[in-house]
C-alpha cells in the first residue's frame, strides 16, 4: 500500500471482514438481486477499463458498483473521482462505492457534489445486508480452548540461547583444533628441517674423511675456479 493510505479509525474484525473479496462480492450482488436488480459482474472482464465491478439494472435505472473490500485502510477520494468518469461510458444513472472499512474525509466531500453518487461504508453495509455467517465454515475457537493461553516466552528464548552457546562452543573447539593442527604441522617442519641440516653436515664430514684417507683432494664446488699450480702467486 502506498503511504498516501489513511488507516481505518475503526477497524471490524467479524465475519464480514473475513470474508475472501469474491464472497464479498458476490454477496452484495445477492443483495441487490433480492431487491429485483438484475446484476451483471464485470470485475473478471476487464476491470481496468471498466473501472466497476457491478452493473445493477431494475426498469430504467442502471447503476454501476465498484466493492472495495478493505478493512485496514481507508477509501480515498481518487475512487470516486474515477467511478463518476465511468458513468457516461456505461450510459449509468448512478453510482455506488461501497467498502466493507471506511471512506476518508475527502472521498465523503467529493461525492457529495455529485449526487449521482452514493457511499457505502461498513457500517451502513452491515445493516443492509445482516447477520454473515464465519467464511467457510469458520469459528473461532472456544474462551478455554488452549489457543489463548498465554505464550511462555521463557522456553522459547532458552531454547534460543542454548542452541546460541552450543554453536559458539562449537566454534571455539573449531579455531582450537586448527591451532593445534597448525602448531603440530609447524614442529613437525621445524623438526624435518633441522634434520636435513644434521644430514648434510653428517654427508660432508664422512665425505672429507674418506677424501683424508685415500690421499686426494674432494672435488672443488661448481663453478669455483680451478685451482692454481703450488708455488705460483698472485698476478700482478
Amino acid at each position: 500500500m502506498s503511504a498516501a493510505f489513511k488507516p481505518v479509525r475503526h477497524p471490524y474484525e467479524d465475519a464480514l471482514a473475513r470474508l475472501s473479496w469474491l464472497d464479498f462480492q458476490q454477496r452484495i450482488a445477492s443483495h441487490f438481486e433480492g431487491l429485483g436488480y438484475f446484476v451483471e459482474c464485470t470485475r473478471a472482464g476487464d476491470p481496468v477499463e471498466r473501472g466497476f465491478d457491478l452493473i445493477l439494472s431494475r426498469g430504467d435505472e442502471t447503476l454501476v458498483a465498484t466493492c472495495r473490500h478493505w478493512v485496514a485502510f481507508q477509501v480515498p477520494h481518487d475512487d470516486v473521482h474515477r467511478l463518476i468518469g465511468q458513468l457516461p461510458t456505461a450510459g449509468a444513472t448512478g453510482a455506488l462505492l461501497i467498502t466493507s472499512g471506511e471512506f476518508t474525509r475527502s472521498a465523503i466531500d467529493a461525492a457529495a457534489r455529485f449526487r449521482h453518487v452514493r457511499l457505502v461504508d461498513g457500517r451502513a453495509l452491515r445493516a443492509m445486508l445482516g447477520p454473515i455467517e464465519e467464511p467457510h465454515g469458520f469459528r473461532l475457537p472456544p474462551a478455554d480452548s488452549p489457543i489463548w493461553a498465554p505464550v511462555n516466552t521463557g522456553r522459547p528464548v532458552h531454547r534460543q540461547a542454548t542452541s546460541r552457546g552450543a554453536s559458539r562452543a562449537a566454534a571455539i573447539a573449531a579455531v582450537a583444533a586448527v591451532l593445534v593442527m597448525a602448531l603440530a604441522m609447524l614442529t613437525l617442519y621445524t623438526w624435518y628441517i633441522r634434520d636435513i641440516h644434521t644430514d648434510q653436515g653428517g654427508d660432508v664430514a664422512r665425505a672429507r674423511a674418506v677424501y683424508r684417507h685415500a690421499g686426494v683432494a674432494p672435488a672443488p664446488p661448481p663453478f669455483a675456479p680451478p685451482p692454481r699450480p703450488p708455488g705460483t702467486g698472485a698476478t700482478p
